[in-house]
């Protein structure tokens, strides 16, 4: 069975290159432009794995991984960004991402964290 996956960027043609980076190995059940829809939209699919992009409107990729792991059982977070801040990546990880991708580096780091993250497994993209 293929994880189930949602992708969020406010970027339409990033949005639309996860999407089909994502399609590949996995069902994408769900995509959003901003962090709000993309709560709803993964209240509304309950995917596996949810890969958001750090900086996004209404609430960041931070907030929403803080928000979905209140919600109790929730699917593992991957973060994509193209800030590569030591900092910021702790803070990603520390919200409860399992991977950190530099978008940079989608083509050849986004699949691996995403099968890395449904495995429990940690991924930060090397810069």
């Amino acid at each position: 069975m293929r994880l189930r996956v949602v992708a969020v960027d406010d970027s339409p043609p990033v949005l639309r290159q996860l999407i089909y980076l994502l399609g590949i190995e996995f069902d994408v059940v769900g995509s959003a432009e901003d962090g709000q829809m993309a709560l709803d939209v993964i209240q509304n699919t309950r995917p596996d794995v949810v890969v958001l992009d750090l900086e996004m409107p209404l609430r960041n990729g931070i907030e929403v991984t803080r928000e979905l792991r209140k919600l109790g059982p929730s699917p593992v977070v991957v973060i994509c960004s193209v800030e590569t801040d030591p900092e910021i990546i702790e803070a990603a990880l520390q919200a409860g991402a399992l991977g950190y991708v530099s978008k940079m580096l989608l083509t050849h780091d986004l699949v691996r964290a995403v099968k890395l993250a449904a495995r429990g497994e940690s991924f930060v993209s090397s810069s």
